[in-house]
């Protein structure tokens, strides 16, 4: 079954249902409840999804709380720990993309996908990126 990790702007356009991305993500998480895919995100891109609420949308914190764990019951998911910070900074040097996102891409294993709207990891040619849309 494919492996998919969910970065952190795939669970903001769920929650704040701001723009047009939200279909494709919808559509998305649907597929990954009927059991099409297994989802995989991490404790990084949960710091970032508390990052973005708090500082850019004020959301308080009950309310991430209830974001946050609707994510830890979506069906199958695994959710990584492990980063490796040596992989992370490398790409941090030889892409220049947020260290964040570096963090990130280092939790990536072979035979599974980034779905992202970040067109700047698609810099790093060692792991596959798609967007919701292609899931259509």
């Amino acid at each position: 079954m494919t492996k998919l990790f969910l970065d952190t702007n795939i669970w903001l356009r769920f929650f704040l249902k701001d723009n047009d991305q939200f279909q494709d993500v919808s559509q998305l998480i649907t597929q990954i409840e009927e059991g099409k895919f297994l989802p995989y995100t991490s404790s990084v891109v949960f710091l970032e999804i508390v990052f973005v609420l708090q500082k850019i949308y004020h959301l308080g914190q009950a309310k991430i709380i209830t974001c946050l764990q609707s994510i830890l019951e979506v069906r199958n998911l695994t959710l990584i720990d492990k980063t490796d910070t040596k992989k992370a900074l490398g790409y941090f040097r030889k892409y220049g993309i947020k260290y964040s996102d570096c963090l990130i891409a280092s939790q990536i294993v072979p035979k599974m996908t980034l779905v992202t709207y970040d067109k700047e990891l698609s810099k790093i040619k060692t792991i596959k990126t798609s967007s919701p849309a292609d899931y259509r």
